[in-house]
């Protein structure tokens, strides 16, 4: 059993990762950490056991062989550092960090201290994206030559937003663009080489609130990724190829759908669907505690983490 604490009481980790946590078989939350003063709040609604006023004091307790990190996006580094040299094992909500170099560094540390660590980008490990994989590999749409990626939501632009604070990583691509351009690396298999980005910014915060990215990558496919803070809810991918296409409606927020990937394909045969069933959050949490309970290594997550950040530092630099 893998003894959590909780570094942080944002939205993601109530609604989303406590929950999912506290569903597996091997995990047990045993302290929450707050330096809003929330933590008790937290404790109550989750039955957890300790309750601390600071991350530090968490991070004192050695009762604790894990934590998540759902701090914002700027203190990522800072604590993922702090946790490192506490001993604690690693998963630190997305995006990693904002720098390339950060990340790089965050890693180094996790390693020198011989803990895991791993961004928890959930999407990708519910088997819609595996099974999308093998039709791929499969030639079920012939050659790949294309994917097309779209996230986006609204909310309420009245009150103080995070994700409108440019000096703690706020903009749609940092938060949700970053899905579309990860899909292009782990479908496409293939780093980019060239990429150009359009945004439309926030005239009060400066931040982009619609963003267009087109990549080329290093094997010749090529991606568009579109993503914004103004339209309705859209999360959904599609993968063109010479002989078809795939298209994942449900791509980023399967749990929003029940948990039902849904993977409609297009070939000269004809059409069909496939329905694939998966808890995303929770099955995030059973990779990283396998990894902790086995030594596995985590690099294959790393190199995409590193390629990721790497691509959306230089689109914010236009």
């Amino acid at each position: 059993m893998i003894k959590w604490g909780i570094l942080g009481a944002a939205n993601i980790a109530r609604k989303a990762l406590i929950p999912a946590i506290q569903r597996t078989e091997d995990s047990e939350i045993i302290a929450i950490a707050s330096s809003s003063g929330k933590e008790k709040e937290v404790q109550q609604q989750f039955g957890i056991e300790k309750a601390y006023g600071s991350y530090e004091e968490l991070l004192q307790d050695s009762e604790i062989e894990a934590v998540y990190i759902p701090l914002p996006n700027h203190l990522h580094k800072k604590w993922v550092f702090e946790a490192a040299k506490a001993g604690k094992h690693i998963l630190c909500e997305k995006p990693a960090s904002l720098t390339h170099q950060d990340v790089i560094e965050m890693i180094e540390v996790c390693n020198e201290n011989h803990v895991q660590f791993l961004e928890a980008f959930m999407y990708q490990f519910h088997p819609q994206h595996h099974r999308v994989k093998e039709l791929i590999a499969e030639g079920e749409i012939g050659e790949v030559e294309y994917l097309r990626a779209s996230f986006s939501f609204s909310f309420d632009r009245s009150k103080y937003n995070i994700r409108l604070d440019k000096e703690k990583g706020g903009g749609a691509l940092w938060d949700v663009g970053c899905y579309g351009t990860h899909t292009a690396i782990n479908l496409l298999d293939s780093d980019p080489i060239e990429h150009t980005v359009k945004s439309s910014l926030d005239d009060e915060y400066g931040v982009d609130v619609t963003s267009l990215v087109t990549l080329r990558m290093e094997n010749g496919t090529m991606a568009q990724v579109d993503c914004s803070f103004n339209a309705p809810l859209r999360h959904q991918y599609e993968v063109l190829g010479t002989k078809g296409s795939i298209q994942i409606p449900f791509a980023y927020r399967p749990d929003a759908n029940d948990h039902k990937g849904v993977i409609k394909v297009s070939n000269q045969d004809g059409s069909y669907e496939e329905t694939i069933i998966g808890d995303q959050y929770k099955l995030q949490v059973e990779t990283f505690t396998k990894a902790i309970k086995q030594n596995e290594s985590l690099k294959s997550y790393h190199d995409k983490t590193l390629e990721n950040i790497k691509l959306l530092e230089q689109l914010y630099k236009y």
